[in-house]
């Protein structure tokens, strides 16, 4: 079975919100540890479970799994939303912007393999 970038996306996603919430208890358990701290990491964390959400709600109206480019013309306006909503965040608004980064390396890696 193919991975598609959708799932591809919630997987990434869904990995960065565990090791932030892991983040956010060791260091309520009194560990320091390097990086943001425990509110601001939670508020990442929250942001990514966010983006999983966003990646959910596209294409389950029981049509077929959109394509990469049907995907990011739905994405990336909410995405840019959410970057606005929290410009005064630059951690939680990097996570927004890291779907976006990572959305566009999608769909150049198909790009190039439909190339060759």
């Amino acid at each position: 079975m193919t991975l598609t970038a959708r799932d591809y996306l919630i997987n990434r996603f869904t990995e960065d919100a565990r090791a932030l919430h892991e983040r956010v208890s060791t260091m309520r358990r009194g560990t320091k540890v390097p990086g943001p701290d425990a509110a601001t990491s939670e508020r990442m964390a929250d942001a990514c479970e966010d983006v999983i959400d966003l990646l959910e709600e596209i294409g389950t109206d029981g049509e077929e799994e959109p394509d990469t480019a049907t995907l990011a013309a739905a994405l990336v306006p909410q995405l840019e939303a959410r970057m606005k909503q929290h410009q005064a965040q630059a951690a939680v608004r990097s996570v927004y912007a890291g779907a976006i980064a990572r959305l566009r390396e999608v769909e150049e890696a198909e790009r190039r393999d439909e190339s060759r």
